[in-house]
């Protein structure tokens, strides 16, 4: 992805620290933000008393630095890895190992986790969006896997309903079971007949006929599948062949919710 960042136009830092009060039963959330143009650069650490994200603090962990091309990333550890999701991607993410500097990071909407003792700090990171080719200069593949996937059938609600935990969560949201799909399609008409035999059909005749996901996993783990959802799921979110836009195919999520309350 080319996230060259344009003259004018500005990076912004978001980072949520959570304090607890003497006697509070919660921890409460302040989120903070700064922004970055292009040649700032922005030292930061841990506080030591707290654990929190803590820009300019001393010592500096790490640093942004912001070109005409690219945000950087530094990683001024000696032993703590930062780990870059992208939260656009579902399980996508690039890791900053310890020592290493200027590190390019590939995506226009990121979360960086930074590990502390016990702790976890989170700073979430917007820049411009790419540039796009025009559509009449990109190259049409006519067969890639994407135009196989008819997205008003019924095995592509399986599919966007089994992706969903993980597009609206983290790269770590379990995989939905066939009777967890099964309860979630319920609120469409085609579904209210399913059962887990019918949405292990569909996950089956996903895995065998619709996605080479079988010899996607040759190239991961020798050609085993834990299991056939995790595939799925992995293939369809590497590859994006379910996005965020696809979720409106599923039944309400408040009204889910209030349904199985």
């Amino acid at each position: 992805m080319d996230t060259k960042i344009k003259s004018g136009l500005e990076v912004i830092l978001m980072w949520r620290n959570k304090t607890r009060g003497p006697g509070a039963r919660s921890a409460k959330s302040t989120k903070k933000r700064i922004k970055l143009g292009v040649d700032d650069r922005l030292n930061f650490g841990l506080s030591r008393y707290t654990g929190e994200f803590q820009p300019d603090a001393m010592p500096s962990i790490g640093a942004f630095e912001v070109s005409d091309h690219h945000l950087f990333l530094s990683n001024f550890t000696t032993s703590t890895t930062f780990v870059i999701e992208n939260l656009e991607g579902g399980t996508e993410l690039v890791k900053a190992r310890p020592r290493m500097v200027d590190m390019v990071i590939p995506f226009e909407i990121s979360r960086i986790l930074i590990p502390y003792g016990a702790s976890l700090s989170e700073v979430i990171v917007f820049t411009p969006p790419p540039r796009m080719l025009e559509n009449d200069v990109a190259t049409t593949v006519s067969q890639s896997a994407l135009t196989k996937l008819d997205t008003e059938s019924k095995y592509f609600a399986v599919l966007v309903a089994l992706c969903e935990p993980r597009l609206r969560g983290s790269s770590m949201a379990a995989v939905p079971s066939a009777q967890e799909v099964v309860e979630r399609l319920k609120g469409i008409k085609q579904f209210r007949d399913a059962n887990r035999s019918s949405i292990n059909y569909h996950i089956d005749y996903l895995t065998d006929q619709k996605l080479p996901v079988s010899q996607w996993a040759k190239y991961l783990d020798g050609g085993r599948m834990h299991s056939k959802r995790e595939a799925l799921v992995a293939f369809a979110l590497r590859f994006d062949l379910v996005r965020e836009e696809h979720l409106h195919l599923l039944p309400d999520t408040k009204r889910w919710r209030a349904l199985h309350s």
